[in-house]
């Protein structure tokens, strides 16, 4: 039945409504008497079902006076042009206030708001010490596998280093004839590495001399080599005159490298390059840059005026292990402080950029001598040698390929970053007890040896 016009002056309103809006209104007033039926057998609180209940009357009125034609077609226009309104402004404060910025940006402000910055901050933030502890700790162990060579013991170092898994080597160099051998000054100074049966390292002279069957090439740390003839020379041959097969490759070497590029060749960093941690030789320095390998590295263009990307590639592998390693150790550095600042504050939920920084870098240097010692341009080659390590020190050295082979210290910097970066996900915070909190009932008690319980007859007049 079609609305009977009774406001002549906004007849252009009224006359949009026919029978057709008749129709299309019973349907959608049905279908809301459906819902409601259906949210009312679903609804557990009796506060839900009393509020469902009043908004089924309240359809069924409106059903029954669409069906019957006794309602004002303006007054229902006006109404559901008002809903829409209403439904667009709270569409917009939703919108305004759905973000940490719209919460600050309309906090003073007069108009109604409907925001819960408790659940919010909730979501993004982990008030409590446990986390920032766990977080704290892994940061120090982070920055701990840098330097812990310089402080583990001897003891330590030798025992490690004979079951194969060195504790201060991030990678090995193989050794061989030629180029791939290095010369070192007599000093004492030897390099933790693959020796042969012949010969052995000595911490000390007593060691060498309370050793029952002391190797052909004895070796004592602090103490030049003097061969069987009596002679001292200046300087030795790893693999010639040693017959070392490969050396392990410390934090300190990569940093001591550093010392002597370019880029600090007419700086000098006196609080560390005085530092007994930094004396010596660096055995990067020697595999990778001594005379020739540095020229080596220089990018230039050649006689047909292109570039070569081997030694591009070679250059960023072998300057690239020095930078990322540096840099991964001073975002290591800065996580410890951030996460003692966390202890007295809060733990952000999102992911923290400096962690993400350092585990980005500790990666790239942990491929990066991959590069550095390249054939040609076949990455995947050199990345298949220089993995080959993590079969055994036997396959790395039977393998005609590989150059450099990684250790299992250079996986644990990008491991911790990665567990970092997880653990803020996982934690939640203890929801606080409110004023209406009511605690889970007590288990059932035992009657036995309660005289109240236990009496039948008392607990009759207790009913």
């Amino acid at each position: 039945m079609a609305v009977k016009v009774n406001n002549k002056a906004n007849i252009r309103k009224a006359q949009r409504w026919d029978e057709k809006d008749d129709a299309a209104l019973c349907v959608l007033l049905k279908r809301k008497l459906k819902d409601v039926a259906v949210a009312l057998r679903e609804s557990d609180s009796p506060y839900e079902r009393s509020r469902l209940k009043e908004q089924r009357r309240h359809y069924k009125t409106m059903l029954r006076k669409v069906e019957s034609g006794s309602y004002n077609g303006d007054i229902i226009f006006g109404e559901l042009q008002a809903a829409s309104a209403l439904r667009t402004e709270q569409a917009m404060q939703r919108a305004e206030y759905s973000t940490m910025a719209g919460g600050r940006k309309y906090n003073s402000s007069y108009r109604n708001m409907d925001f819960d910055y408790e659940s919010a901050f909730r979501k993004k933030r982990f008030y409590g010490p446990v986390l920032p502890i766990l977080l704290l700790i892994l940061s120090i162990a982070f920055v701990g596998i840098f330097i812990m060579g310089a402080f583990l013991p001897a003891s330590i170092k030798d025992v490690a280093e004979d079951s194969g898994v060195p504790l201060d080597s991030l990678f090995m160099f193989k050794l061989g004839e030629d180029t791939l051998d290095i010369s070192i000054k007599n000093d004492g100074n030897w390099p933790g590495g693959i020796y042969p049966k012949s010969t052995k390292v000595y911490n000390s002279r007593e060691e060498l001399e309370d050793a029952k069957k002391p190797a052909t090439i004895a070796l004592v740390k602090g103490e030049a080599y003097t061969d069987a003839a009596g002679n001292t020379p200046d300087t030795l041959l790893l693999y010639g005159d040693l017959g070392i097969t490969a050396v392990y490759i410390s934090p300190f070497d990569v940093v001591k490298a550093w010392f002597r590029t370019p880029m600090l060749e007419k700086t000098r960093i006196d609080f560390l390059e005085d530092s007994k941690y930094f004396q010596g030789s660096s055995f990067y320095y020697l595999c990778f840059l001594e005379g020739d390998k540095g020229d080596a590295l220089i990018i230039q263009k050649d006689a047909d005026g292109n570039f070569d990307n081997s030694v591009i590639i070679r250059h960023i592998g072998t300057y690239g292990t020095i930078m990322f390693l540096i840099i991964a150790f001073l975002l290591g550095v800065l996580n410890i402080i951030i996460n003692l600042i966390r202890l007295f504050t809060y733990t952000s939920r999102r992911i923290h950029v400096i962690t993400l920084l350092s585990l980005i870098f500790s990666a790239l240097c942990m491929i990066s001598p991959a590069l550095a010692t390249i054939e040609g341009t076949d990455i995947g080659a050199a990345f298949s040698a220089y993995f080959s390590s993590l079969s055994g020190t036997k396959a790395f050295m039977d393998n005609s390929s590989a150059t450099a082979g990684i250790g299992l210290l250079f996986f644990v910097p990008a491991a911790i970053n990665l567990v970092m970066l997880i653990l803020p996900k996982l934690f939640r915070n203890r929801l606080k007890k409110r004023p209406t909190y009511v605690p889970k009932g007590n288990k059932n008690r035992s009657a036995y040896n309660d005289p109240l319980y236990a009496d039948e007859e008392k607990l009759r007049q207790l009913v």
